[in-house]
């Protein structure tokens, strides 16, 4: 019977993707009269796509879950891999050393955020807006408003390898499953996002915990801005708070990397939404639908599929309910 429920569990998870491929590749196929795929070079950039949605989806998923939108998320991806970048150009490092250097300053500017959250107690989202304009402005001075550019420097193809970004999502998504399954701190994460109130009276240590949560959060989102900027080569510094919309784009893939790891892990699942997501965006492209156009389709489906959790047990509960009337009435015919 486990054999079985494993069995379903794995079909469940590889059929979102396979789905969608599916479904990409006859309307790419009946309508344009090519397949979604052709080259290597679209398999790069699937997996390169696939790699940033996902650590951007777990960045977000470490705040999120426990209830707190971190609007500043966009602002640390910026100033930590634009300060982080120009610092190991300067030092003559290579793409590793300039992803290293990215995910040390996004875990100072991500501790930082959380201890301004624990310090001050004001709302998250209130204060993600306003760390967020203070990020925003870090890397503009630093860079003098020219913020990173790799084009023609040295070193940097291996952080655009295909194999590369494999590798480091994967590493990325061992640390997270070991981080918030297997530790005191995933333990305490999980025991917050029941009951907060309930969490600290029973000794939980919830300003600590989101203090890491934050910090965290900024490493992964700089992961994600590094492989970004690896291949446009260029990543322009912005103000008034622009920055947030790379990183809120992602909420689909979060949200549905949740849904399909409750059947296997949390981090496969948000692996395996962020793939299907990206063929679907892959495919929409291919079918020539704008960029906007191609955003609306992607909110509109998130949408409903919040919709679809907010009421997928609706008709259980309603049968439930029903089947309780009914017992009591029989018990009172009874009596």
């Amino acid at each position: 019977m486990k054999k079985n429920e494993k069995l379903k569990d794995i079909l469940f998870t590889i059929a979102f993707p396979i789905v969608t491929f599916l479904v990409m590749e006859c309307l790419c196929y009946f309508l344009k009269g090519r397949h979604i795929f052709t080259t290597v070079a679209d398999y790069k950039t699937l997996v390169r796509n696939t790699g940033i949605a996902a650590m951007t989806a777990f960045a977000l998923s470490f705040n999120l879950k426990s209830g707190r939108f971190d609007l500043s998320l966009g602002a640390q991806r910026l100033a930590g891999c634009i300060v982080g970048g120009i610092i190991a150009i300067n030092l003559g490092l290579s793409g590793i050393g300039l992803l290293l250097f990215s995910v040390v300053f996004g875990l100072i500017f991500g501790f930082i955020t959380g201890l301004a959250f624990v310090t001050f107690r004001v709302p998250p989202m209130v204060l993600g807006i306003g760390m967020g304009l203070v990020w925003e402005v870090v890397p503009y001075e630093f860079s003098g408003g020219k913020g990173l550019n790799l084009y023609g420097v040295e070193g940097m193809d291996s952080i655009n390898n295909t194999g590369f970004i494999v590798c480091v999502v994967l590493i990325a998504a061992v640390f997270v499953t070991i981080l918030v399954q297997y530790t005191k701190f995933g333990y305490e994460s999980r025991a917050i996002q029941g009951n907060q109130l309930v969490a600290q009276n029973s000794g939980i240590n919830i300003f600590k915990n989101a203090v890491l949560s934050y910090t965290f959060a900024g490493a992964l989102v700089c992961i994600a801005g590094v492989l970004n900027t690896a291949f446009t080569t260029q990543m322009s510094s912005s103000l008034g708070l622009t920055s947030n919309g790379v990183v809120t784009a992602h909420m689909f893939a979060m949200m549905l990397g949740g849904y399909i790891g409750e059947r296997s892990n949390e981090s496969i699942g948000i692996i395996v939404a962020a793939l299907s997501i990206s063929i679907m965006k892959y495919g929409l492209a291919l079918l020539e639908f704008s960029e906007a156009n191609n955003s609306v389709i992607n909110m509109t489906i998130f949408v409903l599929f919040l919709v679809f959790l907010a009421n997928r047990y609706f008709f259980k509960k309603r049968n439930a309910e029903q089947a309780r009337i009914k017992e009591a009435k029989e018990e009172l015919a009874k009596a």
